[in-house]
């Protein structure tokens, strides 16, 4: 690393990890990371080991010689080197400690032999004492690159007791470790020694050699990889084909029972018609009949009225005339309407519920060696589609998937700032106690709730002290029931009790490795690991579960706002609400794939926001500015999508969370209509 490189990185070179402060004593573990001297006395104190340390950035444990306790470990000597060279640097900002007097001062020298500060009267001393006319000082006001890489340069001393001042010279072959002149004659007499620069060259060599067979090795894994990814998608290649086969086979049946459910159609059609029109026929004949009758009745009441009775009796045959033409008229049967019904082919329902199914998938591996599987010679396996189970609906078609519909069958909480009201709750996890802990973003607090949207307990307020937020985000629960708030305006992330007690905290504002910037969705892995959206930063970062930083992924032109991150066995998905889309990454951080687009049709979104997986394996995702959730297989495949906007019962005014309870119902934090809801499959 170039000097300019150094200095701009200067404060992450001088960071630890574990107090995320500038380095006091750093001491270095044998894995080669380095603590403050302090850090480590404070895990050993809360591991309870004596003699032996836990590493806490990769977990590794060690013995601790001597006295058992860290002050044992080895200085980090490039570390110290690393922080005179940070006080030179920012000597007009911040005043340089004196070695001599104590006193802090700008005006300070830097001596190279003694490695140590000077300030502008010490220094006069220093530089008349004979045993001093060799050293060399020098103002920090007027360093240069090639002054701070001569500091960096500068030789080990020795760190037993009275040999503060004696360089690491030798190296001792029987203990193997630096030692100096002082040493050699007195704890390592009688030992093999070299001169220290021998032994690192021959170090160097050991290490180069085997630095170029780990490039080997690695390089090998790396094709290895490359050969599966590759199988991987020759993989999906075929399963998709598979997919293609069976799907055009259904529409073919489909198809034909289609055509044959229109054939039977027609002829219901047909002799429907035809009995219509012999209906229509008759209709018209009866109306002819009745007009008949009407118009002999009004014939025969006008003659009533106008005749006599010796008349009436004149027409007496006119009268039976009248009454016999309309009793010869035809009588036909009205009702003569054929029945019609339909005779099921029960051979057709009973082929197609065969156990046979629609048809058979064979899975045929190939020979594989015994350390790529555990499988051996050549293996088939046949899969039934169709087969139906004892509680499988009746269905002639059990491959296809039903459609998934959901009911919300609870909804609790409403705008408000008493205990046990929301406003613009923000997401929420569940516990194994089926708890709800929800994030009360606009009341600065995590309010939780049981299973029936009892409110049991709430704690926070506004504030950046230890247990106060500043619009607080992300959610979750780790292993031990503690509750995990990504505290995202005060850039941290904080850990508290089941009861809401602080337990402690890690982050600070910044763009370096350890830090973060508007921290947004929280989750957990597996290992316990905190999975952090650094909004902020355009990255994912993981910490360990002692908040320690361990590595991060993603960035400009990778992830535009990412807002949630989830691990799902072997893959990374992450909401990038930026790009409205889904993203999915291997565990090593590299980006494999992404699905959606923006839009509102099924599969594209509009802001999608936290994550979660159900009980089925399917992908929830919150997809917020469409007010609905939407869920996928974890290939991206749209499977179904359920809500829509507004604020009755089974509607989401901008949903930003989903949860799962212990019986598989699913739980939304319904954000702007200020409760959450419960929904149960139908």
């Amino acid at each position: 690393m170039d000097i300019k490189t150094l200095l701009d990185n200067l404060h992450d070179e001088v960071s630890c990890s574990v107090c995320m402060c500038t380095f006091t004593d750093p001491k270095q573990l044998p894995c080669l990371h380095s603590f403050c001297l302090h850090c480590l006395n404070g895990i050993q104190r809360t591991s309870g080991v004596h003699g032996k340390i836990t590493c806490p950035e990769c977990r590794r444990q060690f013995q601790i010689s001597g006295s058992g306790t860290p002050s044992e470990l080895p200085t980090n000597f490039r570390i110290n080197s690393l922080l005179d060279v940070l006080a030179i640097k920012e000597c007009s900002a911040v005043n340089v400690k004196c070695r001599n007097c104590q006193k802090r001062s700008s005006q300070t020298s830097y001596c190279f032999q003694c490695c140590s500060f000077w300030c502008e009267e010490c220094v006069v001393g220093h530089n008349i004492m004979r045993e001093n006319k060799d050293h060399r000082t020098l103002a920090l006001k007027d360093f240069q690159d090639q002054d701070i890489k001569a500091l960096l340069e500068r030789p080990a001393f020795c760190q037993k007791k009275h040999h503060e001042n004696k360089e690491l010279e030798l190296f001792c072959k029987d203990c193997k470790v630096a030692i100096c002149s002082g040493c050699a004659m007195t704890l390592h007499e009688g030992h093999g020694k070299m001169l220290l620069q021998e032994a690192t060259d021959a170090r160097k060599t050991q290490i180069k050699s085997t630095i170029k067979s780990l490039k080997d090795k690695a390089l090998e894994k790396r094709k290895k990889v490359e050969k599966i990814n590759q199988k991987s998608i020759e993989l999906q290649s075929k399963v998709a084909d598979v997919k293609s086969q069976v799907q055009s086979f259904v529409d073919q049946i489909i198809a034909i029972i289609e055509a044959r459910k229109q054939d039977v159609f027609d002829v219901i059609d047909n002799q429907a018609k035809k009995s219509l029109e012999s209906l229509s026929h008759r209709k018209e004949e009866v109306d002819k009949q009745v007009k008949l009758i009407e118009s002999a009745i009004e014939q025969t009441e006008t003659l009533l009225k106008r005749s006599f009775s010796t008349e009436i009796l004149g027409f007496s045959e006119t009268f039976d005339t009248i009454l016999r033409e309309q009793s010869t008229q035809e009588n036909r049967d009205t009702e003569c309407i054929p029945r019609f019904s339909f005779t099921k082919r029960e051979k057709l329902i009973n082929l197609l519920n065969m156990s046979e199914g629609i048809g058979k998938v064979e899975f045929v591996f190939s020979e594989t060696k015994a350390q790529q599987s555990g499988a051996k010679g050549k293996e088939s396996s046949k899969v039934i589609a169709g087969n139906k189970g004892a509680n499988d609906r009746d269905s002639p078609f059990e491959t296809q998937e039903e459609t998934r519909r959901f009911r919300s069958v609870l909804s609790f909480g409403r705008k408000g700032e008493s205990v046990g009201m929301l406003n613009k709750p923000w997401s929420m996890a569940v516990n194994d106690r089926d708890e709800i802990a929800v994030v009360d973003y606009g009341n600065y607090r995590v309010s939780v709730f049981s299973s029936d949207g009892t409110h049991l307990r709430s704690f926070g307020r506004w504030g950046n002290n230890n247990g106060e937020f500043r619009n607080p985000k992300g959610i979750a629960f780790d292993s031990h029931g503690n509750i995990v708030v990504a505290d995202s305006w005060n850039h941290r992330v904080q850990v508290f009790d089941r009861n809401g007690n602080f337990l402690s905290k890690f982050g600070q504002q910044g763009s370096r490795a350890n830090r973060l910037k508007f921290p947004d969705g929280l989750s957990i892995n597996g290992n316990g690991d905190f999975i952090v959206a650094d909004w902020g930063n355009k990255l994912i970062k993981i910490f360990s579960s002692s908040g320690g930083y361990l590595r991060k992924f993603g960035g400009a032109g990778s992830l535009v706002s990412p807002y949630h991150c989830i691990q799902h066995g072997q893959y990374f998905i992450v909401s990038d609400d930026g790009d409205h889309s889904i993203k999915m990454f291997n565990l090593e951080g590299k980006f494999i794939s992404k699905f959606g687009k923006q839009g509102n049709k099924d599969g594209e979104f509009n802001k999608p926001s936290y994550l979660s997986v159900n009980k089925e394996g399917l992908l929830m995702v919150c997809d917020a500015g469409n007010h609905r959730v939407q869920l996928f297989e974890l290939s991206g495949k749209f499977v179904t999508k359920f809500g829509s906007e507004g604020s009755e019962r089974g509607m989401f005014n901008f949903p930003r969370s989903t949860a799962n309870l212990g019986d598989g119902r699913i739980v939304v934090c319904d954000k702007e209509n200020n409760r959450i809801q419960v929904f149960d499959k139908i």
